[in-house]
């Protein structure tokens, strides 16, 4: 193997990394952004069950609009 030929694909194989990385990077990034949603939602059911509702329902005192 000349030193061309290695040369190239060595160059071949840090492209396709530097790619591999930039798609890690978005992925992680998007997970990031969906993890810290789902802990808001989490805490958010957390508390509501804490004051003693069903995640979902409303509070025993709210009324409906029709009240």
């Amino acid at each position: 193997m000349d030193s061309e030929t290695r040369l190239s694909r060595l160059e071949e194989r840090v492209t396709w990394l530097q790619r591999h990385v930039a798609e890690q990077d978005r992925v992680i990034s998007a997970q990031s952004f969906e993890i810290d949603a789902l802990k808001a939602r989490l805490s958010f059911m957390k508390k509501q069950m804490d004051e003693g509702g069903q995640p979902g329902t409303p509070a025993p005192d709210d009324r409906p609009p029709h009240y």
